[in-house]
């Protein structure tokens, strides 16, 4: 009857608090975002990430300690870049996994992908998908992340954290007049982002308009054409983009408003691409630079 209780507040809300589950159980359930509920029977001591912004948010509750194992591109906080590679976007290297023999694979649901996640299942590896699609995301995946990895008050202390600072920036944001903007993913072909995107959710909190907020497609692929006619006060971009290089790019479409006024900014590598608390510091820069446009 218990288990049977617990297992359907897992269902309802994602995360059944650890004071609830000592009360009548000396395990510990949590939903991931696939819908499978998880039995922690033990304390986890050796997780494996498969993704970046994963790593990071495990490093962000204090759990960087338990990682046995990331993927290639785990590169902050410093820490990350000394533990074992596992996989990259496209390979697992299942020897390795094997190897290591971690309590729990935390992997990244739609980047990682169902086929991947599936095959560590079929091995016998606890597999727990985790996605984050906005920002209201942030404060259970922390939590769950917290009860997984034992760490309770840290992942509270920085949920709350986000919550605060998130706050703090939709209240800075002028109540104004809202700015037309063009976010580019790549250039070579164009790609920018729909509406459905947590950085399209990012401009609309910084006072902006994604001007292709009504694609079906979450990145899709644009032409030069499309752009003029939606006529952008500002293009914004973030990653390893070269802002000179960038700028030159754009010289010769002094049509687009963006252009003829040099509203064309750069937000430093990984701030906005990776679902972790430096979103935050991406946003700053993207409301700062709306905030220029407008």
């Amino acid at each position: 009857m218990i288990r049977r209780l617990l297992t359907c507040l897992i269902a309802a809300y994602g995360v059944v608090f650890v004071k609830i589950v000592l009360a009548f159980d000396s395990n510990i359930l949590v939903k991931d975002d696939l819908g499978e509920a998880f039995e922690i029977q033990k304390p986890v001591k050796k997780i494996v990430s498969l993704a970046p912004n994963i790593t990071e948010l495990l490093f962000e509750i204090g759990a960087g300690d338990l990682l046995v194992g990331v993927d290639e591109f785990s590169d902050y906080p410093l820490q990350a870049k000394s533990i074992q590679r596992v996989n990259n976007y496209s390979t697992v290297n299942y020897e390795v996994l094997v190897a290591l023999q971690p309590d729990i694979i935390i992997a990244w649901a739609s980047g990682n992908g169902i086929t991947t996640i599936n095959k560590l299942k079929s091995l016998g590896f606890a597999v727990f998908a985790l996605e984050i699609s906005s920002l209201d995301d942030f404060p259970n995946a922390y939590k769950r992340l917290g009860l997984i990895a034992s760490k309770i008050e840290e992942s509270e202390k920085v949920s709350q954290a986000f919550k605060d600072r998130l706050g703090t920036i939709k209240n800075r944001v002028p109540r104004t007049k809202t700015v037309r903007t063009f976010y580019q993913i790549w250039h070579d072909p164009i790609m920018t982002i729909s509406g459905s995107h947590i950085i399209s959710e990012i401009i609309s909190l910084c006072g902006g308009y994604n001007v292709f907020s009504e694609v079906k497609t979450l990145t899709p692929i644009i032409d030069m054409e499309s752009i003029i006619l939606k006529n952008p006060q500002a293009i914004i971009s973030s990653g390893n983009t070269v802002l000179s290089e960038w700028v030159e790019f754009w010289k010769d479409w002094h049509v687009i408003d963006a252009v003829k006024q040099e509203n064309i900014f750069l937000i430093p590598p990984d701030l906005l691409s990776r679902q972790t608390s430096r979103i935050l510091d991406g946003a700053e820069y993207l409301c700062d630079y709306i905030n220029l446009a407008r």
